[in-house]
């Protein structure tokens, strides 16, 4: 009996340790799909790992981030909150707290959760960027930018705070720092369709036309269902004088994603009066 105990016993440390790798592969197979966008793989995988280990925070955490951007933002905060249950000092779960209180328009508890995260982690420049924003949203320009400046010196490989601050930059007329952060966004994230897209606004703002065509272009190499980058080059195109390439670029935008007909719809106008005149 003895020794068929220690066989038993065997087996289930064997068969265990089966498990826990099959587990982690399955983690890592998650973090690939989110990486490619693929959210609704991303969310299975991450969900077949919780299954497996159902008291690891980063299989709430990561599939909190995946419910994200699946826009199931009460299932991201369950997420989140099961992380800090399983580990209070985890301040990746209070920063993912604070990005679904984002997408609820709950600043205050946003504002909470990011504050928390960076009492935990001084050095959390994602908490850092959401507070900037935040702040920048509420006129509090100053201390918005200050949040950037702190971040890029913590990490001065990171994109989204050089995008940040160079659209704060924009907003602000300085279109000379904008470009600059967006040019070091742009060597840093190449395959960024957002920082193509805001660099692109940022040539638009100075009149240098074709360049901000060329990088909506690129965006859309990148990102050929990118809504944005159309409307954004129709116009560039406008403000060029070419309203025929103006009205195409935008309809196609607006046909993609008819949300931004509020914000596109005087500019397609103007486009469809100068080409009639």
């Amino acid at each position: 009996m003895i020794h068929i105990a220690g066989y038993l016993l065997l087996i289930l440390f064997i068969t265990g340790s089966a498990f826990s790798q099959d587990a982690e592969g399955l983690f890592t197979q998650g973090e690939e799909y989110f990486a490619q966008g693929r959210f609704t793989d991303a969310h299975f995988s991450f969900s077949k790992y919780i299954e497996y280990n159902p008291d690891s925070a980063k299989g709430y955490i990561s599939r909190g981030n995946t419910y994200i951007f699946l826009k199931k933002i009460k299932d991201a905060l369950s997420d989140f909150d099961k992380a800090i249950s399983i580990d209070p000092k985890n301040y990746k779960a209070y920063s993912g707290r604070g990005t679904a209180y984002i997408y609820m328009q709950d600043g205050v508890e946003a504002l909470k959760s990011y504050n928390k995260a960076l009492e935990l982690n001084p050095k959390d420049v994602v908490s850092m960027n959401s507070i900037a924003v935040i702040y920048y949203g509420e006129g509090k320009t100053v201390e918005a930018l200050g949040f950037l400046d702190k971040a890029i010196k913590i990490q001065p490989e990171n994109v989204d705070s050089y995008k940040n601050r160079g659209s704060m930059r924009l907003f602000n007329g300085d279109t000379t720092g904008a470009l600059d952060d967006l040019n070091k966004a742009v060597e840093l994230g190449p395959n960024r369709v957002d920082v193509y897209n805001t660099r692109g606004a940022i040539f638009r703002e100075m009149s240098r036309y074709d360049e901000a065509i060329a990088d909506f272009t690129k965006a859309l190499e990148l990102d050929p269902f990118s809504a944005e980058a159309l409307c954004r080059m129709g116009i560039a195109y406008l403000y060029k004088g070419d309203y025929d390439n103006a009205i195409l670029n935008m309809e196609k935008g607006l046909n993609m994603d008819p949300s931004l007909k509020e914000t596109m719809s005087k500019y397609l106008e103007e486009a469809r009066e100068k080409k009639g005149k």
